[in-house]
């Protein structure tokens, strides 16, 4: 049976399976996506139980991750958890409560979720054993007019280069990480984790890294559930 916490601003679901879990699985949602979309649209939960995984569902609502709130975020967005409510907050309950003690973690996230995993990383050292980020946004100079980073963060700036940027965070990530994006996503373009990728190699070429770009791939869960499976198939050689 699930059980459920609020953790400052976040809820967390847990799910178990059904013999001792063996690994925690964090699923990281998208922007504006429900926690339990990855069990609900695809196999991943399914097949990560039956592989052993616990789960950990994060409802993370119109976040995306953001080091904080600022004065331009917009009002209606401001409740949402940010990047230091779990690293504050979420984590070290999860840890106190021996969640996340003795067992080796990995996190999984899609599309904001991605960029979320890329962020955690490289703020935790090696708490986690591994991450992968599907369809994930790195760039911000990509698209000056996003309405997510505008919405967070304001109107394009400097802001944007230095705070919450990926790119900049590269060289500090210490755990594995599986990269996939789709050629034919209309809504987050490949060049993010092409990107990210390049400047990983130049960064920290010793970090194992993996870059999968599916020509045919789009921004849904046909694409996130093929990689998701994959990168699974990637944790479990760590």
């Amino acid at each position: 049976m699930a059980q459920k916490w609020m953790l400052g601003s976040c809820l967390v679901e847990i799910r178990e399976p059904s013999h001792p879990p063996l690994r925690n699985l964090i699923l990281l949602p998208g922007w504006n996506y429900s926690r339990t979309a990855w069990c609900e649209r695809s196999t991943i939960c399914t097949q990560a139980l039956g592989r052993g995984y616990r789960l950990l569902l994060l409802e993370m609502g119109k976040s995306i991750y953001a080091s904080q709130v600022f004065p331009e975020t917009r009002p209606d967005w401001r409740a949402y958890p940010t990047l230091r409510t779990l690293l504050d907050t979420v984590f070290p309950e999860l840890q106190k409560r021996g969640i996340l003690a003795d067992l080796p973690t990995f996190l999984l996230g899609l599309s904001t979720g991605g960029r979320g995993v890329v962020l955690l990383l490289a703020h935790t050292g090696t708490l986690f054993r591994g991450g992968a980020a599907l369809s994930g946004d790195f760039d911000p100079h990509l698209d000056p007019r996003d309405p997510l980073l505008t919405g967070w963060y304001g109107r394009y700036s400097q802001r944007w280069e230095e705070v919450d940027n990926p790119l900049r965070y590269a060289s500090q990530i210490q755990s594995p990480l599986f990269l996939a994006h789709g050629v034919a996503d209309r809504v987050v373009p490949f060049q993010h984790s092409q990107r990210l990728y390049q400047v990983l190699q130049e960064r920290n070429p010793t970090l194992p890294c993996t870059l999968h770009l599916d020509p045919a791939g789009g921004h849904d869960f046909l694409f996130w559930e093929k990689y998701g499976l994959k990168a699974l198939d990637f944790f479990d050689t760590l």
